[in-house]
């Protein structure tokens, strides 16, 4: 397919006016046009209709819309990434969860940068089925996620082992206990974050059938900001309580009876790119850093 055709196509898809999506591709209206009348010659179908008032996607359009964004991007960062090796010698980029990143990953990626400055860098942030398509889209070359994938081409590495523990406001009367039996968890005002298999399976098996938790958040650090408050108490991954739990802000609960069973996370990475300089660097450097490859 013609580049130029798909982007004509993902932008009036997103301005759903000719007019606007001519001003943003910096184009006469008229070229905007041939180009989405060429795109649907090619598809045999129409991707739009349009009357004098508006632009509406067909479900032809809507069916071709996601491979559109995908080629687009893929192209984008293809060109990034060869710009990149302009002034640098070799290129890397990483993909991996926002806590993660934050609690494990950071300093690594601090040490890379300094270390080795002539290697351009580049991170992703996803949950862990959106990085395995930036390794699949061939986006980024190293993942680390908590859900392994069972790909061919790529090698999956068990890299570390973290608990996951309770954790509520330091010095806050309501949760003074210092330990709690699993099935009292129904009990406490719970800020659920839910850390995929196998933890999905344990929290059905604790909390009643029917229980359904107050608040319900997707994000590690929007959970430990609302422990903070005071809103309630979460179960969290240690790496990403720990320096709260070091500096007193927060108090560890411990689980007796039925613990929480422990995230794993794994490098992901196609069994080609292993040997790519700018990779093994990365992954001699997680090593140096203690975990296990």
């Amino acid at each position: 397919m013609d580049f130029e055709q798909l982007r004509a196509f993902y932008t009036l898809a997103q301005t759903k006016n000719f007019t606007k999506a001519a001003e943003m591709l910096h184009l006469v209206q008229s070229t905007v046009t041939m180009r989405i009348k060429q795109l649907e010659e090619k598809v045999g179908k129409p991707l739009f209709t349009r009357d004098k008032r508006s632009v509406e996607i067909t479900q032809a359009g809507l069916t071709l819309l996601p491979y559109a964004e995908r080629i687009l991007k893929l192209a984008n960062e293809a060109l990034s990434e060869v710009a990149s090796l302009q002034p640098y010698e070799d290129y890397l980029s990483i993909g991996s969860l926002n806590a993660i990143w934050t609690s494990t990953l950071e300093p690594i990626l601090k040490e890379y940068h300094y270390r080795y400055p002539q290697i351009a860098i580049s991170t992703k942030t996803g949950h862990s089925s959106d990085v395995i398509q930036y390794l699949l889209d061939n986006m980024i070359q190293i993942g680390i996620v908590y859900i392994p994938p069972s790909l061919p081409n790529f090698e999956v590495i068990p890299t570390w082992e973290d608990e996951i523990v309770l954790v509520c406001k330091a010095g806050d009367s309501v949760t003074a206990a210092t330990h709690i039996d699993a099935r009292e968890l129904r009990n406490l005002p719970l800020l659920y974050v839910n850390w995929g298999p196998p933890f999905d399976e344990w929290i059905r098996q604790t909390l009643p059938r029917n229980y359904v938790p107050k608040l319900h958040v997707d994000k590690a650090e929007l959970a430990i900001d609302l422990v903070k408050e005071g809103l309630g108490v979460s179960l969290l991954t240690r790496s990403t309580v720990k320096a709260d739990l070091a500096a007193g802000t927060l108090k560890e609960m411990v689980i007796v009876g039925s613990k929480p069973p422990k995230r794993s996370a794994y490098i992901v990475l196609p069994k080609d790119k292993k040997n790519k300089p700018s990779v093994e660097k990365w992954l001699s450097l997680m090593k140096e850093f203690g975990y296990s490859i």
